[in-house]
């Protein structure tokens, strides 16, 4: 929980006002000594824009060391842009691929319907990028450049640079995102 409230540049009481807790219970939470309720846990997880699964751990071997560096096909964690209004246009889904948003590293796996998109206006950020095309066609907007990009391309650039990911093409695309420092869900 607060890796991920961490890696949204969320504070304590960001999340306390956005799931109608207090910040104290919050606290003793992530420092695991208090349990919450399920409705806690839904609250914080609507706060945090994830599933209610991410607060669990997720793993077929329910291995502690494998958790901490395998990432399971069928144990990935969506990540949800619900918080966001009005957000269902863009026909995006991420699921992250990296165990955790602890370090400095997070690779997900973006997924973009006809038409989806990252948003109407480019991203920046501080930090890199770089992806690869798993499938479908992607069209990268970067610093005012436009590229059209096809299954096995990859690409990099410094998050600082405006940019933008469109899916003009007629299948889903999917795209490996790499990341570094973590900045998720910050649309």
């Amino acid at each position: 929980m607060r890796a991920m409230r961490r890696a949204q540049n969320m504070t304590l009481q960001d999340m306390a006002d956005a799931a109608a807790l207090s910040v104290g219970f919050l606290s003793l939470v992530e420092r695991g000594q208090k349990q919450p309720s399920l409705d806690a846990l839904q609250r914080i997880s609507k706060a945090l824009s994830v599933e209610i699964g991410w607060l669990f751990p997720a793993s077929p071997s329910d291995d502690p060391v494998e958790d901490a560096y395998v990432v399971r096909k069928g144990f990935r964690r969506r990540i949800d842009y619900s918080r966001l209004a009005g957000t269902e246009y863009l026909g995006e889904t991420d699921h992250l691929l990296t165990p955790s948003v602890d370090g400095q590293l997070v690779m997900t796996m973006m997924q973009f319907s006809p038409g989806g998109h990252s948003g109407d206006n480019p991203l920046s950020h501080e930090g890199e990028e770089a992806g690869y095309v798993l499938t479908g066609q992607l069209t990268l907007e970067v610093d005012g450049k436009v590229f059209v990009l096809e299954k096995g391309d990859s690409f990099g650039f410094s998050g600082d640079k405006p940019h933008r990911y469109l899916n003009n093409g007629a299948e889903d695309l999917q795209i490996i995102l790499c990341n570094t420092p973590v900045i998720m869900l910050q649309r």
